[in-house]
């Protein structure tokens, strides 16, 4: 035990050492003061739902009527309007990237909203097509979202990923005529489950390593437009507490995937991810389920899923529609759990010119559960945003 002890904590820091000796390679100190540029947007969404949909302002499944009578609900929030700052500079041959983003979904009362972070890493970039990144932001796995205008873009709906801090090393490798290799590979913040027990902790920051995260991506022409085609995985470790009674129990986080960008024509996009894996829940899949816990006894949740989304743009309208699926697997789950959850949608968005955009879309939600009735809802959003 000791001598395992011992190799993860010499892996770890073997990685944070990579990183300082690949930082101070670059070639020295900055050679201007960085280039700051703000940007954002300010965003009102408005949303009707035919049936209680979680969490009102999002959605991301809807309640059982036999947990709320059905009923209709009205929402309409400005939470997701987001500020950041880009921060730019050169540090020998590398271009040297900093970024901050927030936007208001951090709690508070509804009309006195708190920031979150959402980005705040910094990137650093060579010729040669290496890059380092630190901080946080997306996950490497599930590199692709639908364009929604649902904040929440078909999260524990079938679409997976999310923010987290990382180590990222990215290498990009030029084949020509528009065709490119990308390899990445990131040590990234397992966060893990809490439970309501004497002292919960936190079931990924016990574990003792990072959850490891990789991608590999290709890029190529396809009829003067590119297309994208690759695959992701990641694995990570969860420690349980002996307050569960009994011995500790550690389980594992791993999923993977496949995702893809083809164009069609001039002017239409098809895009979608499909995926699985076990213990999903902090990359939003299982549809929030990762760990059973029935007494002394935990068993990860096994879930697959994915999305495929049409695109189509024309002057400044675009439509898109949409389905996804998520899906776990019944015998991992106990009465009144999340069986099956699925969205289907069609977004209008139009360009009225100086940053000012506006919108609509319609989409149908079905959410199924062990030992209790299927809870279906329609829901019809309008946004209207201002970018800066």
């Amino acid at each position: 035990m000791i001598k395992h002890r011992w190799m993860r904590m010499a892996l770890v820091l073997l990685l944070m050492l990579a990183g300082w000796l690949a930082f101070c390679a670059s070639g020295g100190l900055a050679q201007e003061k960085p280039d700051v540029t703000w940007n954002g947007y300010v965003k009102l969404d408005a949303a009707w739902d035919e049936g209680l949909v979680n969490a009102g302002n999002y959605a991301r499944w809807v309640v059982s009527p036999d947990v709320v009578e059905e009923h209709e609900h009205f929402n309409m929030t400005a939470r997701q309007t987001r500020i950041g700052m880009t921060a730019r500079t050169m540090v020998g041959s590398a271009t040297v990237t900093g970024r901050l983003e927030s936007d208001f979904y951090g709690g508070g009362a509804e009309n006195k909203n708190s920031l979150q972070v959402r980005h705040a890493y910094v990137d650093v970039v060579w010729p040669s097509g290496w890059s380092i990144l630190a901080g946080q932001t997306s996950d490497v796995v599930s590199p692709l979202v639908p364009g929604t205008l649902n904040y929440t873009v078909a999260w524990w709906a079938g679409n997976t990923g999310y923010r987290r801090p990382q180590f990222r090393v990215t290498r990009r490798v030029d084949l020509g005529e528009g065709k490119e290799l990308r390899l990445e590979g990131a040590a990234t913040r397992t966060i893990g489950d809490e439970f309501t027990t004497a002292d919960p902790g936190d079931t990924g920051a016990d574990s003792g390593l990072p959850t490891f995260q990789g991608l590999a991506g290709l890029t190529l022409p396809l009829g003067g437009r590119p297309m994208t085609v690759g695959g992701f995985v990641h694995h990570g470790r969860e420690h349980l507490h002996e307050e569960l009674g009994g011995e500790p129990i550690e389980l594992t986080s791993s999923g993977w995937g496949a995702y893809l960008t083809l164009p069609v024509g001039a002017a239409i996009t098809l895009s979608g991810e499909a995926w699985a894996g076990w213990n999903m829940d902090d990359y939003l899949g299982g549809i929030g389920h990762g760990l059973n816990v029935n007494g002394t006894v935990a068993t990860a949740v096994n879930a697959h899923g994915g999305w495929a989304e049409l695109g189509w743009r024309g002057g400044r309208t675009q439509l898109r529609a949409g389905v996804s699926l998520d899906d776990t697997d019944a015998d991992d789950l106990g009465p009144g759990y999340r069986d099956r959850n699925s969205a289907a949608w069609g977004t209008w968005v139009r360009d009225a010119g100086g940053g000012l955009s506006y919108g609509l879309e319609v989409s149908r939600w079905e959410t199924k559960y062990l030992a209790m009735a299927t809870a279906t809802s329609w829901r019809v959003q309008m946004s209207v945003i201002f970018a800066f």
